[in-house]
């Protein structure tokens, strides 16, 4: 037998009484997000159920008139994928480029994050683990909204910006 390395076996030990302190075992702490969600498998159940979700979303589907949504359903699983530091590569053009046309409104913004929640729901996905995800989606919004609340303002309609 070799010696014991004090330091690691602390660490250990700390990694693992600061999950059961969160309610988690040691592996999950150190789990990426992609691999607590259920990884692959579920990342891409989830990116089909959104796309379904949002084609039906009459608060935004005409948004997706022109969509791929074959194309579009793969370009949210990798960009899901890589998010929570899965093994995958986004491949797709950033927000600000594949928005810059569509007026995006924050209510859009927000319709779309509710059915991201949905999606997650269906595939059974932890809330905690969704509001991670969230988190890592929030930022996006400034490169995606254009205008204000209105929820038809890319059909045209002139929508003031909200108070401040």
């Amino acid at each position: 037998m070799g010696a014991i390395d004090m330091g690691a076996w602390i660490r250990h030990g700390f990694i693992a009484w600061a999950a059961l302190l969160l309610g988690q075992d040691a592996t999950a702490a150190s789990a990426t997000l992609y691999d607590q969600i259920g990884g692959g498998a579920k990342m891409r159940a989830v990116a089909e159920d959104f796309t379904a979700i949002v084609l039906a979303d009459d608060r935004i589907n005409f948004t997706f008139a022109q969509t791929d949504t074959k194309k579009f359903t793969q370009l949210l699983f990798e960009q899901l994928c890589n998010l929570t530091r899965g093994p995958c590569q986004y491949t797709g053009r950033d927000m600000r480029t594949s928005h810059a046309k569509l007026n995006i409104t924050n209510a859009m913004f927000n319709a779309l994050a509710e059915d991201l929640y949905l999606a997650f729901d269906r595939e059974h996905v932890p809330y905690r683990l969704q509001n991670r995800v969230m988190v890592l989606l929030a930022p996006m919004q400034r490169d995606i909204v254009k205008i204000g609340p209105g929820p038809r303002a890319s059909l045209g309609a002139k929508v003031s910006p909200p108070p401040q």
